[in-house]
């Protein structure tokens, strides 16, 4: 798949609004949220003081303060005798708070041991008498349960003269049904749940049903809190004054939430749509803008692949026709350009050939001209040496000898020259060729030349990878190589040299090593040059042109060479090949190996 402009530019503004779009419902979402919150809050709060106010016991603990103050009840308890009188009375003032119908609720009258002395109403209780503190007149204590009843008492003390003589108590049954939860409920609204109980704990009622007590944190907490109860929930806490009862309003988070998911519901939609006439404009916009510079694209490949014709058609005025326009003028530079050095390659190539057929005939002049007089020059001194060496005496036979030397060396070096100036002309025939084959040949033909050397020389060749290229030309790298280890290693009485490889990078280097004189390291780059020796001719004989001749065909073959050493610890030459490739049996056999 091609990414071009005209698909990437679309993505890229589809990205940016989807990005843009996910951003405004994240941050519009968390601000309904938040606003839902709030007003749940308050509606928590709100609710909360109304229920705790209309569970709040003013009136009935200052009826209960009272009718505590009524003198007939302490007469009825300061009288031993004659009470059927005061008997009455205090039973009409106990039946106008609490009547002998009542089944809610009851009014006991006792003595300061606790024990019930009268007693108004139907709603019967666990015995149990309700702790005033000294100094208080009336208070309501915590809500008892009694299997699935709920109740709870109030008491007022009853003094004569500063002196505690019996109370007043109250208990009274709190009505659950599920018409009372519903009647709570619909005070704030229908969804807002209520809840009842003690604030040291248990027990706690919703109304129609006793439930377990909230958490103590949600009992406790002056401000609405979120908590589980059978489905996350917020509530806010009241404590309903002059009792140790606590009131909870409390609201499921899902109703909480349902302004903040119907916000995403309407605005998830639009917000797709938005970014989908985005990415269709955007991608109208990017095909209009893109097409020309596909068709300049297009122009200058086929101006790279050599139709120097292509145009591009000019329809626009604005920045995309001038750039078309531009091209066109730039591409009839181009042709003409192209056209002129054309003829400048044509006539290069005209001289060219006619410097070649001169080096041609001079190549020739060199092998026939200049060997002729070196054969004259070597023949005339091997004739005075060998037929008149009687009538020389030594210096001229010294002399003699010296001029046959040179001549021989002169033509030696003809030899060399020839040889290098023809690689440049030779065509390389590429095919894949046995190294290690070609190294044992090399090695062979060097011991049977090397007689003398023969016992002290040690030459060593681990398997070669093959290589491809002339087998010729690589045959002449190697005898090069090797024959120039055995040149610096005689003289030694153990000498050695190995070939061997190493993969490097899709290539093979090869190298050949020897432990003989070795050279400095500093001049390492001028060992591969024409005439180039670092040795006196007197110590190693050579025309310094075998490792140029080394050099011309590794490059010619696509690889380099290069040389390590040091004086007197042998040298060490590098040069890399175009590794083969392995036959298919080969690969097959190395697979299912």
């Amino acid at each position: 798949m091609s990414w071009s402009i005209e698909r990437k530019l679309p993505l890229l503004v589809s990205a940016l609004l989807l990005i843009v779009g996910i951003a405004l419902l994240s941050v519009g979402y968390g601000e309904v949220r938040r606003a839902a919150r709030q007003l749940a809050d308050d509606r928590l709060t709100r609710a909360d003081s109304a229920i705790a106010n209309l569970f709040q016991t003013a009136q009935q603990r200052t009826r209960l303060t009272t009718l505590a103050k009524d003198s007939a009840l302490a007469a009825f308890l300061t009288q031993t005798t004659r009470r059927s009188r005061s008997r009455n009375l205090v039973l009409d003032a106990m039946r106008r708070i609490v009547t002998d119908t009542l089944s809610n609720s009851a009014l006991e009258l006792l003595d300061t041991a606790g024990h019930a002395l009268l007693r108004t109403g139907r709603f019967a209780a666990a015995p149990s008498v309700l702790s005033v503190l000294a100094g208080d007149s009336t208070v309501v204590g915590p809500l008892l349960r009694r299997d699935t009843t709920l109740y709870y008492a109030a008491a007022a003390i009853i003094r004569r003269d500063g002196r505690l003589i019996g109370s007043v108590q109250q208990i009274a049954r709190v009505n659950l049904n599920e018409r009372t939860r519903k009647a709570l409920t619909g005070l704030a609204g229908g969804d807002v749940a209520y809840l009842l109980g003690n604030m040291a704990g248990d027990p706690w009622t919703d109304f129609e049903t006793i439930i377990p007590a909230p958490p103590l944190s949600v009992r406790t907490s002056q401000r609405p809190i979120r908590y589980e109860r059978g489905e996350a929930k917020r509530a806010a806490a009241t404590v309903i004054p002059g009792t140790p009862w606590s009131v909870i309003a409390e609201l499921p988070s899902r109703r909480i939430l349902a302004p903040a998911r119907a916000y995403l519901v309407t605005m998830a939609p639009i917000a797709a749509l938005i970014v989908l006439i985005g990415a269709i404009i955007a991608w109208w916009g990017s095909h209009r803008l893109t097409t020309p510079l596909r068709e300049v694209t297009m122009a200058a490949e086929a101006i790279a692949e050599g139709d120097l014709d292509k145009r591009v058609d000019v329809y626009r005025r604005d920045e995309l026709g001038r750039l078309a326009a531009s091209f066109n003028i730039m591409a009839e530079h181009v042709a003409r350009s192209h056209h002129r050095l054309e003829g400048e390659v044509a006539r290069r190539t005209e001289a060219l050939e006619g410097t070649n057929a001169e080096l041609e005939s001079f190549s020739y002049s060199v092998s026939h001209d200049l060997r002729a007089p070196l054969r004259a020059i070597h023949g005339f001194a091997r004739i005075l040496l060998d037929d008149h060496k009687t009538q020389l005496d030594p210096e001229a036979q010294r002399l003699l000898g010296v001029i046959d030397q040179n001549a021989r060396r002169m033509g030696q070096l003809i030899d060399d020259l020839l040889a290098f100036s023809r690689l440049g002309r030779k065509e390389i025939a590429a095919a894949p060729v046995d190294m290690h084959e070609l190294a044992q040949g090399v090695s062979e033909d060097l011991r049977r030349s090397e007689a003398e050397q023969r016992e002290s020389l040690d030459i060593r060749i681990d398997p070669l990878p093959p290589a491809l290229g002339d087998r010729a030309l690589l045959r002449q790298v190697m005898s090069n190589l090797m024959q120039n280890a055995v040149k610096f290693t005689r003289g030694k009485d153990s000498a050695r040299i190995d070939v061997g490889s190493r993969p490097d990078s899709g290539q093979t280097v090869y190298f050949v090593k020897d432990n003989g004189a070795g050279f400095d390291a500093r001049y390492a780059d001028k060992l591969f040059g024409v005439f180039q020796r670092l040795h006196r001719a007197e110590e190693f004989e050579g025309t310094g042109v075998g490792l140029a001749i080394v050099k011309r065909i590794v490059q010619r073959h696509g690889g380099r060479v290069w040389a390590e050493g040091k004086v007197g610890e042998g040298a060490s030459f590098f040069f890399t090949l175009p590794a083969a490739e392995k036959p298919a049996a080969e690969k097959a056999n190395a697979r299912s190996g």
